[in-house]
Parts: structure tokens; sequence; C-alpha cells
């Protein structure tokens, strides 16, 4: 009896507590609020011929398989109790086949999923919430490897919303196993973190205050057994404060301090400090201060920059300004002090014809002053770089151990693998890196690079750099005519001899051309330089448009032709996209794909063809598509011919 009493009372307290009643009709012990899902079949037959070193292999693939998908919102007792968002998709059937993946990146293929939601209090100033999903899904990676992937997530978070110092506190585990299924290359990741944050403004002008402290466990494990296991803290303050009202005079900070133990032991704090002031007569300057220091086993390091400039805007038409940047490094094998000083330019006029003239100068004097010892070596941690298709990007010393060469991602986590993610070509004393297709460097994103190089000793120089760039366009941008100067000079060099200095002259030509929804143009780049020096012309051509009110169509296209003039090599970059959509009915619509994409180049060579045609209709509540595609491949070696025909049937609820 007394047991039965002190529920009673409990339930009445957290009742009280949790919410107020509004409706007799809210309170249910478990009540579905909305769903949603699909219940279908889709099936395909696929033919491919797969040769490599004269080795045929030819398979087929006809299969029919059931889709199911359900995705619920419910709360238990009150919607301001517990509410619970439970889903999941099932495709019964593909899981047992052998799959290659259609050739088109897009396509991701869920075989099973389950995600579950609860959220405790959520309408109150105290909230408590988890979530767990597991799922398996296949997806293309850039049409040269599919992925196939096996994940569980797990995760808690607890919430305090008030008006003195809201907290959020989050836990949340991820795991995954994946298998690249052209390369065989398997990984398995495991990561855990826990992070909490408090944020808040303390006055009206729009400050926000962050303090914010993350652990988290990275493990990582791939084909070769190899394994990565890293333990991270990571404590980091942000502060934005405005000076005044209007927001004239603004800082910003951000202080991180990084712990780091297991294979990759490191102490790194990183400070950025940032003042804006907008000042009378249109002057605006601008203060910069970044500090970073780590320490690590092999070494320790500190940096620190000081930037000044003043800019100002004359009526709309004329923008100039100054700068001045000091910076110093200070590692276990050298010392480094880099002095820049330097300004710009910039002229936008109206000209006649509906025209614009825009003139663009820039100076910069550098010096450069290093002390070292030449016998010794040089560590060099997380130099950052982007990679591109068509850009040549060397590591920034020369004279590199291309064994102790170590590539990875932001995060610093994720070891990319040579010849698989990434090629290192040597040009004279420096090193090029180059992605490579399908791997795991997508295009256009950023990596660090760890290596050891041999010093050159102590020196000192200034590099002197100036571009100057003129762009025209008439007739409302129908025509425009761009050409950019710029050149880089040495003087009062001292004990210089071992270096390698960048001497370089470039000349870039271009122009456009735009009519209606067609644009195209033509770029030369010439760069006449000491190190990798090379000539790159471009052209490009974009069309976007409707013809009548029923099809729409659109076309890509670029073509990048690099020559490395020391060497005399070749690398192409080709590719043209196309696509019509011819809408039949306001429901039914036809789609048709075709992509070429060509390169050449030193394990770069890859010819593709993708094609696809498909056709989608609504019929009351069925989603019917049916198509049909094609697909031809040449990468390093390998052919794969592909083709195949498609249906999917959805009744969506």
């Amino acid at each position: 009896m007394l047991k039965s009493k002190l529920l009673i009372f409990i339930l009445y307290i957290l009742a009280g507590q949790c919410f107020a009643q509004s409706k007799s009709s809210d309170f249910k012990i478990w009540r579905l609020v909305s769903y949603s899902g699909n219940v279908g079949v889709k099936g395909f037959y696929r033919e491919q011929e797969r040769t490599l070193n004269n080795v045929v292999d030819y398979s087929k693939y006809p299969f029919i398989y059931g889709r199911f998908s359900l995705y619920t919102k419910n709360y238990i007792v009150h919607p301001n109790l517990l509410v619970l968002d439970i889903g999941g998709e099932y495709n019964p059937g593909a899981n047992s086949q052998t799959y290659t993946v259609s050739p088109d990146r897009s396509e991701v293929l869920t075989l099973k999923k389950l995600d579950i939601r609860a959220t405790l209090f959520s309408q109150k100033p105290m909230s408590f919430g988890a979530h767990y999903n597991i799922g398996q899904n296949f997806v293309n990676r850039e049409y040269v490897t599919s992925l196939k992937t096996n994940s569980r997530q797990w995760g808690l978070n607890y919430n305090y919303r008030n008006n003195i110092l809201p907290l959020t506190v989050t836990y949340t585990d991820r795991k995954w196993n994946q298998l690249e299924t052209e390369t065989g290359r398997t990984f398995r990741f495991r990561q855990g973190e826990l992070q909490a944050r408090v944020r808040r403004s303390f006055t009206d002008k729009g400050d926000d205050h962050e303090l914010r402290y993350s652990r988290y466990r990275y493990f990582r494990e791939d084909q070769n057994l190899v394994q990565i296991n890293n333990l991270y803290d990571n404590l980091i303050l942000n502060n934005l404060f405005y000076f005044d009202n209007k927001r004239k005079y603004m800082f910003r900070s951000s202080i991180t301090n990084l712990d780091q133990r297991g294979n990759i032991t490191q102490k790194r704090l990183q400070v950025f400090e940032t003042l804006n002031f907008r000042l009378p007569y249109k002057f605006r300057f601008s203060g910069n201060y970044d500090f970073t220091g780590v320490r690590q086993e092999t070494q320790q390091y500190k940096q620190s920059r000081i930037r000044a400039g003043l800019d100002h805007q004359l009526f709309s038409s004329l923008r100039t300004g100054v700068f001045y940047e000091y910076f110093k490094s200070d590692y276990s094998a050298f010392k480094e002090t880099n002095t820049r000083f330097g300004g710009t330019l910039n002229y936008l006029k109206k000209i006649p014809a509906n025209g614009t003239l825009n003139l663009i100068y820039s100076f910069r004097r550098q010096n450069q002053n290093v002390v070292s010892n030449p016998d010794s070596l040089l560590v060099v941690i997380d130099e950052d770089h982007v990679l591109s298709d068509g850009e040549i990007v060397l590591l920034n010393r020369p004279y590199v151990n291309l064994a102790s060469v170590l590539v990875k991602d932001l995060t610093g986590s994720f070891i990319y693998q040579e010849n698989f993610d990434y090629l290192l070509i040597e040009r004279n004393e420096f090193v090029e890196i180059q992605r490579i297709p399908g791997g795991q460097i997508a295009n256009n994103s950023a990596i660090l690079v760890d290596y050891v190089a041999e010093q050159t000793g102590s020196y000192n120089f200034n590099a002197d750099t100036q571009s100057f760039s003129i762009r025209v366009t008439l007739f409302k941008r129908l025509l425009e005519f761009y050409y950019t100067f710029a050149n880089q000079d040495y003087n009062n060099l001292q004990s210089a001899e071992l270096l390698t200095l960048n001497y370089y002259t470039r000349n870039i030509y271009g122009g456009r051309l735009r009519i209606g929804f067609f644009s195209g143009g033509v770029e030369m780049d010439d760069y006449r330089s000491t190190i990798v020096p090379y000539i790159k012309m471009r052209y490009y051509m974009q069309m976007n448009g409707q013809i009548g009110k029923k099809i729409r169509l659109s076309l890509n296209g670029e073509l990048t032709d690099l020559t490395l003039t020391e060497t005399n090599t070749d690398q192409l970059y080709s590719n043209i996209f196309g696509k019509v959509i011819y809408q039949i009915k306001p429901q039914s619509k036809l789609n048709f794909d075709l992509g070429y994409r060509k390169q050449v180049g030193e394990q770069i060579d890859l010819d593709l063809i993708t094609s696809r045609l498909e056709y989608n209709t609504i019929y009351r509540t069925l989603y019917i598509k049916v198509g049909l595609e094609v697909y031809r491949r040449d990468y390093v070696g390998e052919q794969i011919n592909f083709g195949g025909v498609y249906f999917q049937i959805d009744r969506k609820f």
C-alpha cells in the first residue's frame, strides 16, 4: 500500500513539473501522431563485362525485390512528456544478391535501416534525448568504385535552457564497416564523442560567447590491419563582441586547446583574434593575430602572425588598401621570420556600349630569413593543400623524403593511401601531389600533409610579387575579356645557393560569350616558372534553357589541356554532361542524361561514358519509374561495359 501511494505521488509531481493539463484528450498511454512511408517493388536486369589484364569476367544480374519504409511520430502519456520517432526501411531480397551498383554516383540503395529517436520534456527548460540507428547501403564514388557500408550509431543528449547559462551535453557513438567493391579495400571505423557546450549573450549589441569541450576516441583499421587509435580532448572558447550598437567596431576571438594521445600524440594551442573597425570617411581597419603552438614526440614548434590592413572606398569606383604582416615560426630544427607589406588598387567604371572596366593592381614585398643547420632534417606537420583536377599542387618544401609523406583529412585522423587515393610525382627538387579519381579524396577537397625534408641551411632574401589584371564587359555582359599579368622576382639574396627559388612570369588570357541561355569561353594560362612551368588551355561552355512549355535542357562541358613544358608531358581533363527533361503531363516526365569524361595523364587515365533514359509518372497513389542505362569505362587498363533496364513501383502513404 505504501509503495502504491509513493508511486502515485511521484507521478503526480512529474505531471505537475512537466506539463500543464490542456485537454483531457492529450493524455494517452501511447498515441500515434503521424506516419508516412511506402510499399513497393523494384526490379532490374543488368549485364556487365569486366576486362583486366586480358582476363574477362562476364556477369548477369536479374533481380526483383520488395521495398518497404515506415516512419512514425508518437508520444507517450502526453506530447510534453515523451516524444518518440520510430522509422525504418527494409528491402527484402536486395541483401542476398551479389550487387553491382548502377553507374550513377547519385544512386544510393538502402538495404535496411532502423531509426529511433526519443525526447523527454521537449517543451520544458530541461530536456533529454536519445537516438539509435543502424543501416546498410550501397553507393557509388565518382563512377570508379562502389561502396558497401554497414553502420550503427547511438547517442544521448541533455539540454538545459535558461537565461543565465544554457547548457547542452551530447554523447554519440558511431561504428561502421566499409568495403570498396572495385578495389577490395576494407575499412573499420569507430568513434565515440562526448561534447558539452554553454553559450549566451550578455548585452543587446549582438555579442555571442561559447565554451565547448569535447572528448572523442577515433579508431580505424584498413585491409592491411593497420590500426589508428587516438584519444582527443578539445577545449574551444569563441567570443564575438561589438563595441557599439551600430556594429561598426567588432572583436572576434577563438581559442582552441587540443590534447591528442595514441598513435599520433600532440598538444596544440591555437589562438585567432580579429578586429574590424569601420572608420569615418569610408576607411576600414582590420587587424589579426594568430598563434599556433604544437608539442609532439618528434618536435615542437610555435608560429605567430600579426597582420594589419587599412582599406578605403572612394565613391563606388575606387577601392584601395595597404597591409603589413609579420610572421614568425620557431621549430626544433630552424627559425623563420617573414615580413610582408604591400597594397592593392581596384578600379571599377562604367564604359560605353553598356559595359564595365575593372582594373586591379597589387604589389607585395616579402623578406624571409631562416636560421637552421643544413645537416638537420625538417619535420613538417599539418601542411594544408586543396587538391583539384587540372591544378598542380606542390609540397611547400624541397628535397622531401617520399617515404615519410603522410596524407590525412582535416581532422588528422583519417590516413589516405598512396596509389589508391593520391599520387606523388617528383618535379625537380619538389614533389607534386595528385588525387586519384574514385579514391577517398574528393575533387576540390582539403588535406593535411606530414613529411620529412632536408634542410637547406640559413639564408635570407627579398621577394617582390606584383600582379595586374584588366576585365572588360560589353553589351550587358554579352562579351567579356580579361587579362592577368603576374611575376615574382628576388633580390638581396644571402647564402641562398642551395635554394630553389620560384622566379615566375604568368600571363592569363580569357574571354567569355553569353547569348541567351548559352555561355562559353576560353582561357590560356602561360606560367613560366623555375620550378614547374606549364601552359594550360581551358575551354568551357554551359547551356540552360527551355523549349516551349514542356522541354528543359542543360548542357555543360569543359576541356583542360595542361602541358608541363619542361618535360613536354600532357595532362588532359575533359567532361561534358547533358540533361533533357520532357514534361509529358503534369505528373509524367521523361528524363535523358548523357555524360562523357576523359582523363589522360600519369596513372589517371580514364575514359567514361554514362547514359540514362528514365520515365516517371504518378497514377493516383502509385509512383512508377522505368529506365534504361548504359555505362562504358576504361580506367587505368580496366574496362567495364555495363547495360541494364529497371523498374520501380511505390505506393506512398
